[in-house]
């Protein structure tokens, strides 16, 4: 992957349809995931910190080997604006049914509460805002409830 953004390899996976999205240290990470199988139930966009659109290179078995920057300008407005609706999605779902927090132990009104703005100063602090996607682990409320308000599952 051929970036210009510096020593930030964080990768952002958002649906489509501005329903779900995973942060992803770098490359290696997204792969690793994508290696275990998960299963995608739309389409799929991804960005770099730059809020530049990442192209998907495929192998002949259609699997994911690497993203490559693509020539148009970076929109970092336009990602940040696309991650509100995601949050605004997992609000909307979350209050509708609570029930997802069940796991977590959490209130609706901690888990509301401890959504994220994303209204830092740049779409690199807003991606950092998000919950990290963690092999191998569950992950908090939000990353769950992503999972299940999402189109993922």
């Amino acid at each position: 992957m051929t970036l210009n953004s510096g020593d930030d390899r964080r990768i952002l996976l958002i649906a489509a349809n501005d329903t779900f999205c995973h942060v992803y240290q770098n490359l290696a990470e997204l792969l690793a995931a994508a290696d275990h199988g998960e299963k995608l139930a739309g389409g799929i966009e991804f960005f770099d910190v730059t809020g530049r659109r990442l192209h998907p290179c495929f192998s002949a078995d259609w699997r994911l080997e690497d993203l490559q920057a693509g020539y148009d300008a970076a929109d970092p407005e336009a990602v940040r604006a696309r991650l509100r609706a995601v949050m605004r999605h997992l609000v909307r779902y979350v209050r509708d049914h609570p029930d997802v927090l069940a796991q977590s132990r959490t209130s609706l009104e901690e888990a509301l509460a401890g959504v994220p703005a994303l209204d830092g100063p740049d779409l690199s602090h807003d991606l950092g805002a998000l919950p990290d996607h963690l092999e191998h682990d569950r992950g908090n409320w939000m990353h769950n409830a992503m999972h299940v308000a999402g189109w993922a599952h």
